[in-house]
C-alpha cells in the first residue's frame, strides 16, 4: 500500500530524503507541502513532480492538516528546532503517525508533552536520527548484544564540522529557533549514536561548552557514565576546517568497534583481523524503517522515549557547563520507557 505523506518543512535535508525517496520501492505520495520558504517548497515539489507526483502546496502546517489529515498516512517534520514540539503534537492530534527530524524538541519538557500527544493518539513517533535507522550499525549492535564481542569496557567518540562557516547565514545559529550550536545539532548524533551502538543509555554526565565569543556552544567535551558505569568521553568541534566528519569508537573484552555517527561504515578489529563495512548513508532506510515500525513490522528504533532521555541529558550538558562540569544524574532511563 502506498504511504501517503505530508511534509511540513522542505528544507535541504527534506530535499535530500525526497530525492531518494521518490525512487524507493516503497512509492510513497507525497500529498501535500508547507514551508515558511517558497523556494524550498518549489525545489521539494520539482523532485516530487518529476518522479510523477502532484504535491499540493499549503501556506502553513494548520492549513495542511486541517484539509489534508484525513487521507494521509503519516507526517514528516524537518523544520527549524524550536517548531518541532508545536507541530509534532498537531499532527498527532490529527491522528497521524509521525517522521520526525532530530533534535525531537528544545528540552526535557518538550519531549514529555510529544510523548503524551503520542500515547493520546495511539500513533508512532519515530525520530530521524540515522545511526538509530541504519541497518549497518544494527547488526554491529546484535553482535555486540550476543555476546560475540564480550564486555564493552570503555567508549570514545568525536565529531567535527566547519559548522559555524557552514550555516552562518542559517536559522541554525539563530538560538530562538535552533535551541543551541553545533552540539546540540550537529553533535546529537554523537549523542544518540552512543545509545545505538552500546545498546545503553546515559547514567550521569558532566560537561564543558566553549562559544568562542557566540551566544551558543561550538566546542566542548562531555564524560559521561553510562548504565552499569561504562565510560563516555566525547569531543565536539563545530569551528574548524571544512569538512564534516566522526568516529564513535567502542572498545570491548575481545574486540573495538569503530563506526560512524551516521552509520556510513564500519570498522572492526578483532585480534589480528580488521574487517570494514561502507553502507553510505542509507536515506532509503529511514523511510522503510519507519514504515514499517509503523506498520508493526518491526520494533521502533528510535522511539520518542529515547529522544526525551537525550533531550535530558542535553539540559544537563548546559547546566554541569555552568556549574564548572559537575557531574549531574539522570532521571529518565530509556531501556526502562521504551
Amino acid at each position: 500500500m502506498t504511504l501517503k505523506i505530508g511534509v511540513i518543512g522542505c528544507g535541504l535535508k527534506a530535499a535530500s530524503y525526497a530525492r531518494a525517496w521518490v525512487k524507493s520501492p516503497l512509492n510513497p505520495d507525497f500529498v501535500a507541502l508547507t514551508d515558511t520558504s517558497q523556494a524550498s517548497v518549489d525545489r521539494f515539489a520539482e523532485i516530487v513532480r518529476q518522479a510523477g507526483g502532484a504535491p499540493k502546496i499549503y501556506p502553513t502546517a494548520e492549513a495542511l492538516l486541517e484539509a489534508e489529515a484525513k487521507g494521509l498516512d503519516a507526517v514528516y517534520i524537518s523544520t527549524p528546532h524550536a517548531f518541532h514540539a508545536g507541530y509534532a503534537k498537531a499532527a498527532l492530534e490529527h491522528g497521524l503517525n509521525l517522521l520526525l527530524e532530530k533534535p525531537m524538541s528544545l528540552n526535557a519538557a518538550e519531549a514529555s508533552e510529544i510523548i503524551k500527544a503520542r500515547d493520546r493518539a495511539g500513533r508512532q513517533v519515530v525520530v530521524a536520527y540515522q545511526a538509530s535507522l541504519s541497518p549497518l550499525l544494527e547488526r554491529m549492535r546484535q553482535r555486540a548484544a550476543a555476546g560475540e564481542f564480550g564486555e564493552l569496557l570503555t567508549v570514545h567518540g568525536e565529531v567535527w564540522e566547519n559548522w559555524q562557516n557552514r550555516y552562518g547565514t542559517s536559522w541554525k545559529q539563530v538560538v530562538a529557533l535552533s535551541g543551541g550550536g553545533f552540539i546540540f545539532d550537529t553533535g546529537s548524533h554523537l549523542l544518540n549514536a552512543v545509545i545505538q551502538v552500546s545498546g545503553l543509555g546515559y547514567d550521569r554526565v558532566s560537561a564543558s561548552l566553549q562559544n568562542r565569543g557566540r551566544d551558543y556552544e561550538l566546542t566542548g567535551g562531555v564524560f559521561a557514565m553510562l548504565q552499569g558505569g561504562i565510560p563516555v568521553n566525547l569531543t565536539f568541534c563545530g569551528d574548524t576546517i571544512p569538512g564534516c566528519e566522526s568516529s564513535l569508537t567502542l572498545f570491548y573484552e575481545n574486540a573495538i568497534l569503530r563506526v560512524d555517527i551516521w552509520g556510513k561504515w564500519a570498522e572492526l578489529r578483532q585480534g589480528p583481523t580488521v574487517t570494514r563495512e561502507t553502507a553510505g548513508e542509507d536515506l532509503d532506510a529511514v523511510l522503510q524503517v519507519f514504515a514499517d515500525a509503523c506498520a508493526g513490522r518491526c520494533p521502533n528504533p528510535s522511539t520518542a522515549e529515547r529522544s526525551l532521555h537525550l533531550a535530558e541529558l542535553w539540559d544537563l550538558i548546559k547546566q554541569s557547563s555552568q556549574e564548572g562540569g559537575m557531574p549531574l544524574t539522570l532521571q529518565t532511563k530509556p531501556w526502562e520507557l521504551a
